[in-house]
């Protein structure tokens, strides 16, 4: 098979395959020791993200994505060294990364599918936290990533964590030699995340059941044993690859953990049923996501309004500083917008409180950590009288 049109690049977010009117984005991301373009690419040489999945769309208006880390948790090369970032700030900066990348490419809100490998999946679902989690104003770009998710397929995700012995063993087998005794006195923090019972591993789980439903989930689990120097063993078994959850759909794929994410052609298990689980999404996801992002940006306006309320708040009390015997009538009418509310419906406000913009003095107001300058305030506060004036 011919390489990438596009160069797959070590680290960050590469387009493998761009459509010019795309509405979706479908993210490919690996796991442990995994690399965005060996990892999906089977031993003929077929890189099925894009000698495969394109023509399976059937010219659906997609984007085809990978997304590289270092997920190393061992070097046999001189310019590779192990990772030791925690499974959270390779999520954060999973998000800032596509969140900027989808920017610049004019798709910010394009729903996003994600296709994820091994330790990929911890990652992503890690990364959904976060960017659920941020609500400041000068970072409300990094939810983009909550807001657009449609769907996830899981390949061989150990969601419950998987024995260290097994890790262990398949880690020496992908090494070209024997690695020393040391290597596994001293884990990696991301080989650690994936035990059994680990904390981190259990944090996330538990706080991902409070969106998950949200979410068009497929989770697959490997029905062949990975050898290892004559040991067959399976990596990740099916109760931790498909832990039982309520409306998440369950398949296994005749492969081995490493082989399962690398098709050879049209016809290799489990192809069929991730590219037609792809081809559905995308023509499911704009409809749904739209909605969802017109949500947002109404809860966005709420929160900003809150915020400017809060921040507004010293500014208006009777007792405030700001408030002089200069203007007598303001620090009357100031007085009253206490007992209101920001459900205070707008006729119910004094007319005397309606007072034209023009006249006003206003104070250095911070809104998000950046202060706004007098032109910005002259125009909200304009906004707000004429929105006042109409409404009583």
């Amino acid at each position: 098979m011919t390489p990438p049109a596009f160069p797959v690049e070590r680290y960050e977010t590469s387009a493998v395959y761009t459509h010019p009117d795309a509405q979706v984005d479908i993210v490919l991301v690996h796991g442990l020791n995994g690399d965005p373009q060996k990892t999906w690419t089977a031993s003929n040489g077929t890189f099925w993200p894009t000698d495969l999945l394109p023509a399976s769309l059937k010219g659906a208006k997609a984007n085809i994505l990978v997304y590289g880390y270092n997920a190393d948790v061992y070097s046999r090369k001189n310019d590779r060294s192990a990772s030791d970032n925690f499974i959270h700030q390779h999520a954060q900066t999973l998000v800032t990364n596509l969140t900027m990348f989808r920017k610049s490419e004019g798709t910010y809100k394009n729903p996003i599918i994600w296709v994820c490998h091994s330790l990929g999946g911890i990652l992503v679902k890690r990364a959904l936290l976060y960017s659920n989690d941020v609500k400041v104003t000068h970072h409300e770009d990094y939810r983009s990533i909550f807001v657009s998710t449609f769907g996830l397929i899981f390949l061989g995700t150990p969601h419950c964590g998987s024995d260290a012995a097994t890790w262990g063993l398949m880690l020496q087998g992908m090494a070209d030699a024997i690695m020393p005794r040391k290597l596994f006195e001293s884990e990696s923090v991301l080989l650690k995340t994936l035990k059994k019972d680990n904390e981190t591993l259990a944090n996330i789980n538990n706080h991902f059941l409070d969106i998950y439903q949200r979410f068009r989930i497929h989770m697959v689990h490997e029905n062949h044993k990975t050898d290892i120097k004559g040991t067959k063993i399976t990596v990740v078994d099916a109760s931790s690859a498909s832990p039982q959850l309520p409306g998440v759909t369950y398949y296994g794929v005749e492969a081995t953990h490493s082989q399962m994410c690398k098709f050879a052609s049209p016809n290799a298990p489990g192809y069929r049923a991730v590219s037609t689980d792809i081809r559905q999404w995308v023509d499911e996801a704009p409809a749904l996501i739209n909605v969802r992002w017109e949500v947002e940006e109404q809860e966005k306006a709420f929160r900003m309004r809150q915020e400017l309320h809060e921040r507004m708040s010293p500014f208006v009390s009777p007792s405030s500083p700001f408030i002089t015997s200069s203007h007598p009538r303001h620090s009357s009418d100031l007085s009253s917008i206490s007992s209101l509310s920001l459900s205070t419906p707008a006729s119910a406000v004094p007319r005397s409180l309606v007072t034209d913009p023009a006249m006003l003095d206003f104070p250095t107001v911070t809104v998000g950590g950046r202060v706004l300058p007098p032109d910005e305030m002259q125009e909200l506060s304009d906004q707000l009288y004429k929105l006042c004036r109409k409404s009583i």
